[in-house]
């Protein structure tokens, strides 16, 4: 990441960036792109005038910017949505074996019977993994520190190609799963003896990759606890962020999961899972700019007109055309 930044630094010492913010036309431009370093790179050469992201990235891409990015200040509403609390895994619409057992193991590991996160995910084993991700992925806070103290799952691991490294414990609970009328997915998973998901590994904490190619992340990490719970091994194909749902929905993979939140469009589309991450801190969407204009904007109204960018198929693509785009037509 530290990579991704420096090179949209010199980027941004080396072209103009007369012209970005100054378009004149009422018509706001909302760019998609397949991952969010693209969209990084473009701010910084002046090729748009905002991206569009959650809280937690937006500050790491801001942080890591050497003061050449800011966050603008400025959130989506959300309430507008609903309450839809949580990370989701997604399958095959009408997969409701495949999900049912994944929410029977959401239940355990997020320590609430209904299946809801508590607040700050709190007093779990699911606490320590995410902890412990943001501190090996750079995305740590004082909350997450506190959680882990001296204590890092990830110390002596080595990293193997049955993703065992990604087990924190094997005697964590499980739930009792009845899997004796699988069918479908499931049934086809417990056959092969493996569930296969796909993720888009450029979301740290929750997915990402190393240096050495090493898949990390406490989603991955719950995707292996899932694998563990159904008596089968992990595989993790790593795609685009637009392409996961597809290779869903083509049943090139069992499960999706790349810190998808819930949208209208995806629970028509897919069989989604319980949430299994809600806290404050992760729970707020923006945008971010060049730190040279963020005196320009004061509210989301003040975006029209402007060329953003937004993961394709994300939440802030719809939020930009909910909460941005409307003015165009006004």
């Amino acid at each position: 990441m530290k990579k991704i930044i420096a090179i949209a630094l010199a980027a941004l010492m080396v072209l103009s960036l007369a012209g970005c913010g100054e378009k004149k036309s009422t018509k706001t431009n909302l760019e998609l792109v397949a991952t969010l370093d693209q969209a990084i790179l473009s701010l910084a050469a002046g090729k748009c005038d905002a991206v569009a992201l959650d809280g937690t990235t937006a500050q790491r891409y801001v942080d890591q910017s050497d003061g050449a990015f800011a966050m603008s200040g400025i959130n989506f509403d959300l309430e507008m949505y609903g309450i839809h609390e949580g990370n989701v895994a997604a399958a095959k619409k009408g997969e409701e074996s495949l999900i049912n057992a994944i929410n029977e193991c959401i239940k355990v590991i997020c320590g609430t019977p209904s299946g809801k996160v508590k607040e700050g995910y709190t007093d779990t084993y699911y606490t320590w993994w995410v902890a412990n991700c943001r501190v090996q992925a750079g995305t740590d806070n004082e909350a997450a520190i506190d959680i882990v103290g001296d204590y890092n799952m990830f110390e002596g691991v080595t990293p193997d190609e049955n993703y065992d490294y990604l087990r924190i414990d094997p005697d964590v609970p499980k739930p009792e799963l009845d899997l004796s009328n699988a069918d479908g997915v499931l049934k086809s998973i417990l056959e092969k003896g493996v569930l296969t998901i796909a993720t888009s590994p450029d979301y740290p904490s929750a997915e990402w990759i190393d240096d050495k190619g090493v898949v990390w992340g406490n989603e991955m990490m719950l995707a292996k606890y899932f694998a563990d719970c159904l008596g089968v091994e992990l595989k993790i194909e790593t795609m685009d962020f637009n392409a996961v749902l597809t290779a869903v929905d083509t049943g090139k993979v069992d499960l999706g999961m790349s810190g998808f939140g819930w949208k209208e469009d995806r629970e028509e589309a897919f069989q989604l899972s319980n949430g299994y991450i809600g806290s404050d801190d992760v729970s707020f969407h923006t945008i971010i700019v060049p730190a040279k204009d963020k005196d320009n904007y004061k509210e989301l109204k003040d975006f029209q007109g402007k060329h953003i960018l937004a993961q394709a198929n994300s939440l802030q693509q719809m939020y930009v055309e909910d909460q941005i785009l409307i003015y165009d037509e006004q």
